[in-house]
């Protein structure tokens, strides 16, 4: 089973994030960047615009949109050249919606996965999750950094993989050694973490490349 940390810049404006890129740019293939919009979480980070252009580097980049109307947000992701695009199910709620947002951005010619807050049932995806590239836990609240990892998202992701053997299962939030071990005993394949490794990325992340992978 293919296993992979994915690092995540968690920005509140611009400066930050240029200096939080800089230092994880060459730390792994897949950077995930985070985007918040005051209203579907309190914190307000980065804009699109303060991001440049993706195609220069030879990273596959990943979009969390913790916003509301995620759908206004793909064409200007795809045109920077986003591979991935995140968004929860909780800043649409109506399943037919997720779906028509899914599709689209898969017709763009990017990856769609649904994010599900740790409160979120994941019957409510059901019947459309054969549809994404993947399913995002968050095992936190989002748009905060430096949480602890709430344990009963655990037992959310067992239910899924049981329900679905073949499905990319993804984690964001409360990442540390420990987590990450017990994140890949119940077959997570892909591991977020930001606050973890913001003081020392690179050996950070080889910390938890040594348990996770």
């Amino acid at each position: 089973m293919m296993r992979k940390i994915v690092p995540t810049i968690f920005a509140k404006n611009r400066k930050q994030f240029k200096e939080r890129l800089k230092k994880l740019i060459e730390s792994k293939k897949d950077i995930q960047i985070d985007f918040m919009d005051g209203k579907f979480v309190k914190t307000r980070g980065i804009k699109i615009n303060d991001v440049p252009n993706l195609s220069k580097y030879n990273q596959r980049f990943e979009a969390h949109l913790m916003t509301l109307n995620p759908s206004s947000y793909i064409k200007e992701l795809k045109d920077k050249g986003f591979k991935k695009i995140i968004f929860h199910y909780e800043s649409i709620k109506d399943r037919n919606k997720v779906l028509g947002l899914l599709l689209y951005i898969r017709t763009q010619g990017m990856k769609a996965v649904i994010a599900l807050n740790p409160e979120t049932d994941i019957e409510k995806i059901r019947e459309i999750w054969d549809y994404a590239d993947g399913v995002l836990f968050m095992g936190v609240h989002p748009g905060k950094e430096n949480q602890k990892f709430i344990p009963k998202v655990y037992q959310k992701i067992r239910q899924l993989r049981k329900m679905n053997k073949k499905i990319k299962i993804q984690v964001d939030g409360g990442v540390n050694l420990k987590v990450a071990e017990k994140l890949r005993k119940i077959r997570v394949n892909i591991l977020n973490t930001g606050s973890f490794i913001s003081s020392s990325p690179i050996d950070s992340l080889k910390e938890l490349d040594k348990v996770f992978t």
